[in-house]
């Protein structure tokens, strides 16, 4: 019996995976570096090179973490100075 195309995920690069979630490659290696990606389950590394298996179960685990995870308001100056909400 040979396994179903949809039961082995397709391993993407990590500009393939930007491309196809249409952000930056440099948003993919701040997921990764802010852990929002964990390795072993997100992504695979072999030596240096990021492979990132793409499926769904990988699309609603990101999706789980980031509404999760919210990040803070930026505060920049001293006690006059306003928040500033980058989240638009």
């Amino acid at each position: 019996m040979t396994p179903s195309s949809s039961a082995v995920p397709e391993l993407l690069t990590v500009e393939e995976f930007a491309a196809r979630l249409r952000v930056g490659r440099s948003t993919v290696f701040m997921w990764i570096a802010s852990n929002k990606m964990v390795l072993g389950i997100h992504y695979f590394k072999i030596e240096k090179t990021v492979r990132i298996p793409w499926s769904v179960e990988l699309l609603a685990s990101l999706s789980a973490v980031s509404a999760v995870t919210e990040t803070p308001p930026v505060k920049y100056g001293g006690k006059n100075r306003h928040v500033i909400n980058l989240d638009y």
